[in-house]
């Protein structure tokens, strides 16, 4: 076995790259879908139609950059250079897909279809070669799946910045923006006009002067002109779902007591348009910085043999001869697809079906402790089981839990909490183990076939991702359709019913399927390390 020794300063500049990954990764699972019906105004099927479409030419498009950084050759390396060149391209397209240009529904889907789709490609354009760059670190798969552990606890730990500040961002860099509505007091009236549609939510303070003090807060939301329907405001919240354009408010409707006339009002004006834009210019500084440091930390210390000649049509046809190779395919498909549903419905689980939407960034938060904690323990759970048993187990116990939570009432936070961390905990493992796996398949196919094409095989990882991202995007896009969604209104009953079933049994379907593939997968680590002794001896040959 290669005893090789690598500084940790390199395995965290190497992490550093996947945190730079995931602060938009995160956002687009965690918020995209939400953004685009609740505060830009498209609807959920035609979001949903969008991240199929734009989804599958990217995840097409995965294969083609690895074989382009398969055969790029710089002073840098193979890899390297797409992390430098790319990282500002990167920033710039983010910010883009967040910012929200105030023109109709049709206009602004095919706005959304451009900027996403060139999100997509310069991720596809920086991350496949930043993947195969971790085959190239080390010969050794212990080193390898160090820094596979290294990369995920830096990934989640992107999740945990995109979790903890995104929404306090929205709330610090749109709140009280007073541009977007004129509000006016006349006698017993409260005349709200909207200005434009840049506003997501007005909070509205009312102090009523009298012997017994009466506060009671408005809640509005304001969206788009496509969404208009009032609730009951007893509890505090009126909802619209077409901008206010001029809403008039009776404050003798709500208050029984007191002069109102000359009742002083508090408001804070949420501009979540405005605020989503200017977290991610925050978002996209810290990714920039980080990819730098990746590029400047990293080595590439493994190249194919130097008699090995391009063949495009060579490394495609060992590609689909590699069996683990598919195996790992198929079964991050599903895993993506468990992760991208549930995780895209968690902003609408608080928001309806539990009614606490300052609740989800918590809950985020909490799952992506646990699930730092448990990567932690990779390396010993594959030294201790195998990857392919530690995967295995990680999964079963994954779906158990998971169905688990579609039985938790609305009002148990609670048992929600610990549920998140319990699943969070199991799962976080899977994906480090994935990912190495996926660097033992391109040493499997070197030793089978005498050529090693890393970038191509490890296009795999991100294309499986991609089209399990795919599935569950517009899966969430269409459930939440068919479950008769409507964005910012009170939600019929079957409406919430699905948003559970999102939460829960949905998903789980996804990690059941994953652990079942994972028992065709053949690799064991007795094999692997037969398999590094043949290649190393081989590159020894062919280096006298």
């Amino acid at each position: 076995m290669n005893n090789e020794k690598i500084h940790i300063k390199e395995k965290i500049g190497y992490g550093l790259g996947d945190t730079a990954s995931n602060l938009f990764f995160q956002s687009f699972m965690l918020f995209l879908l939400y953004f685009y019906t609740d505060v830009f105004g498209i609807p959920a099927a035609a979001a949903g139609t969008m991240f199929l479409v734009t989804r599958i030419w990217d995840s097409v498009n995965d294969p083609l950059m690895g074989i382009l950084s398969d055969r790029t050759s710089t002073k840098w390396g193979k890899f390297r250079p797409y992390i430098l060149w790319l990282a500002i391209p990167f920033g710039i397209i983010g910010v883009l897909t967040f910012t929200t240009p105030d023109w109709s529904v049709s206009s602004k889907i095919v706005y959304a279809y451009i900027t996403y789709t060139l999100m997509m490609m310069v991720y596809t354009a920086i991350n496949i070669p930043y993947s195969a760059l971790m085959g190239v670190v080390s010969s050794n798969p212990i080193q390898r799946t160090s820094f596979s552990q290294y990369r995920f606890i830096f990934a989640f730990a992107g999740a945990f910045i995109v979790q903890g500040i995104t929404l306090p961002l929205v709330q610090q860099f749109g709140g009280n923006d007073s541009s977007v509505v004129t509000v006016e007091q006349v006698n017993q009236q409260i005349v709200i006009h909207e200005q434009g549609t840049g506003a997501s939510k007005i909070e509205m303070k009312v102090s009523v002067a009298d012997a017994d003090p009466i506060e009671k807060n408005l809640s509005l939301c304001v969206l788009t002109p496509e969404m208009f329907a009032e609730a009951d405001t007893t509890g505090g919240v009126l909802m619209l779902k077409e901008g206010f354009g001029q809403k008039t408010i009776a404050l003798s409707d709500h208050f029984e007591e007191g002069d109102l006339s000359t009742t002083p009002l508090e408001l804070n004006v949420l501009n979540e348009r405005k605020g989503f834009m200017w977290a991610m210019i925050v978002m996209a500084t810290l990714a920039v910085t980080m990819f730098i440091i990746t590029f400047v930390t990293t080595k590439e210390r493994v190249q194919p043999s130097e008699e090995q000649k391009s063949s495009l049509k060579e490394d495609v046809k060992d590609l689909v001869a590699n069996k683990p190779w598919w195996i790992l395919f198929v079964l991050g498909v599903f895993t993506l697809s468990y992760v991208s549903v549930r995780n895209g419905a968690i902003m609408y689980y608080f928001k309806y079906y539990v009614g606490n939407d300052t609740l989800a960034s918590g809950f985020m938060i909490a799952g992506t402790v646990a699930t730092i904690a448990s990567i932690a323990l990779t390396e010993w759970l594959s030294k201790t089981f195998g990857k392919k048993k530690a995967y295995i187990y990680s999964m079963i116990l994954t779906t158990i839990l998971t169905v688990a939570f579609f039985f938790v009432g609305k009002e148990d936070i609670i048992t929600m909490f610990v549920l998140q961390i319990l699943i969070s905990f199991v799962f976080g493992p899977t994906a480090p183990l994935v990912f190495a796996m996926y660097t033992d398949a391109a040493d499997y196919s070197e030793w089978k076939t005498g050529r090693r094409a890393t970038g191509l095989v490890m296009s795999a990882s991100t294309m499986a991702q991609k089209f399990g991202w795919t599935i569950g995007g517009a899966l969430a896009g269409w459930l939440l359709a068919a479950f008769g969604f409507k964005a910012n209104v009170e939600q019929a009953e079957g409406a919430l019913t699905g948003i559970q079933l999102m939460m829960s049994l949905i998903p789980a379907v996804g990690s059941a399927l994953a652990a079942i593939f994972m028992v065709f997968y053949k690799l064991d680590d007795k094999f692997l390390n037969q398999v590094e002794k043949d290649l190393k001896q081989r590159r020894i040959d062919h280096s006298c």
